[in-house]
């Protein structure tokens, strides 16, 4: 059975451009959408960043590190060290966000997963925003080493392993093969 899924990533609070991305995908034959990581932030998008993906049957909702930086500062922004600029920056972007989503969306952020797998047409992927225990850093840059892409695969038996974070298409193949 033939499935078309759209992978999206790193919207970054954009909603213009998710808007636009969504309404290209209504016109395909998509028959899911899964979203990995990075919805929130450092954009002003918010409430309608879920229900444009809520519109084109998104069922998989992976945490990026941005959304990871939101749910830090909604969990302890009195630790932010208010003589470093980066935690300001962070600081001012997430309570922003925070007043203007919905208790809903703010609880769905917290539910996301780090990683999840599904089995489509007997293939076994993994779905992450980087590795997948780890949803930052630069190990997954297009010209990092072919060893840091084998961590998506080791100890697995993944077939496909998909991800964002890294801001650009491309496709790798693993030497972590067990045939």
């Amino acid at each position: 059975m033939k499935k078309r899924i759209a992978l999206l990533s790193d919207v970054h609070g954009n909603s213009t451009a998710l808007s636009a991305v969504v309404e290209d995908l209504k016109k395909r034959d998509v028959d899911t959408c899964w979203f990995l990581g990075d919805l929130v932030m450092p954009g002003p998008g918010n409430n309608e960043l879920f229900d444009l993906l809520a519109g084109i049957n998104t069922d998989i909702y992976i945490k990026g590190n941005w959304d990871d930086c939101f749910l830090e500062v909604i969990k302890s922004h009195s630790t932010l060290d208010l003589s470093d600029e980066s935690d300001v920056y962070i600081g001012i972007l997430g309570q922003y966000v925070y007043e203007k989503l919905s208790t809903n969306n703010r609880d769905k952020i917290k539910k996301f997963e780090t990683c999840a797998t599904r089995v489509i047409n007997n293939l076994k992927i993994s779905i992450s925003h980087n590795l997948p225990d780890k949803n930052y850093g630069s190990a997954l840059i297009p010209v990092a080493e072919t060893s840091n892409f084998n961590e998506l695969f080791i100890n697995s038996s993944f077939d496909i392993a998909v991800y964002g974070h890294v801001h650009h298409q491309l496709l790798r193949y693993s030497r972590a093969t067990s045939y």
